[in-house]
């Protein structure tokens, strides 16, 4: 082989060992290595780079939380509102209804005869009827306890002897109902008072 091909061979390894802190990765399309300037610059670019990657991930991240908490809130604001709808819906329903259960209690108390035929059906269908209410959420209001005026209507007021029944419901006279917190009637009732 002549020596003047490998010429310029040899001037590059001779280069390479007298520089050996220097990479020697060329450059695409170079002979030339890179210099340890390039990088430096190289490095810090990536670094760079990295630094926004992070904090374009926390941006995100942010997001997510932000848009997970958006979203419970309306899940849970619709959820409120569909059981505010129930109990309005229901409410005009059971408080059309609530006449007749007392006229199946009337007729209840006006049958002479507790083992007729006729009591042990009206009384089934009572029962029937009473409890498709309560499945819409019709509670009967307590009457075995001390009087309340928002839920019990004092209709009579009786003398009693013992304190202990001062202004204690004695009887009730007519049932009364809620459904959920609301009072759709109130229990009307006889109180003692201690004179």
């Amino acid at each position: 082989m002549p020596a003047g091909k490998n010429a310029p061979r040899a001037a590059r390894d001779a280069r390479a060992k007298e520089a050996p802190e220097l990479e020697q990765h060329a450059a695409p399309g170079s002979d030339e290595p890179l210099s340890a300037a390039s990088s430096e610059d190289e490095s810090g670019q990536l670094e760079k780079l990295l630094e926004d990657a992070k904090s374009e991930a926390e941006l995100y991240k942010n997001e997510a939380a932000r848009a997970k908490a958006d979203f419970y809130n309306y899940r849970t604001r619709v959820e409120r509102d569909r059981a505010r709808d129930r109990t309005l819906a229901a409410e005009g329903a059971v408080d059309a209804l609530i006449p007749v259960l007392d006229n199946l209690d009337r007729t209840l108390q006006a049958v002479p005869d507790k083992d007729s035929p006729l009591y042990k059906g009206v009384s089934m269908v009572q029962r029937q009827f009473f409890s498709a209410l309560q499945n819409l959420g019709l509670e009967v209001i307590a009457t075995d306890c001390p009087f309340d005026p928002s839920q019990h209507e004092a209709i009579v007021v009786a003398d009693v002897e013992e304190s202990s029944d001062d202004g204690r419901i004695l009887e009730e006279l007519h049932r009364g109902y809620k459904l959920g917190d609301k009072v759709l009637r109130a229990a009307q009732v006889k109180i003692g008072r201690k004179n």
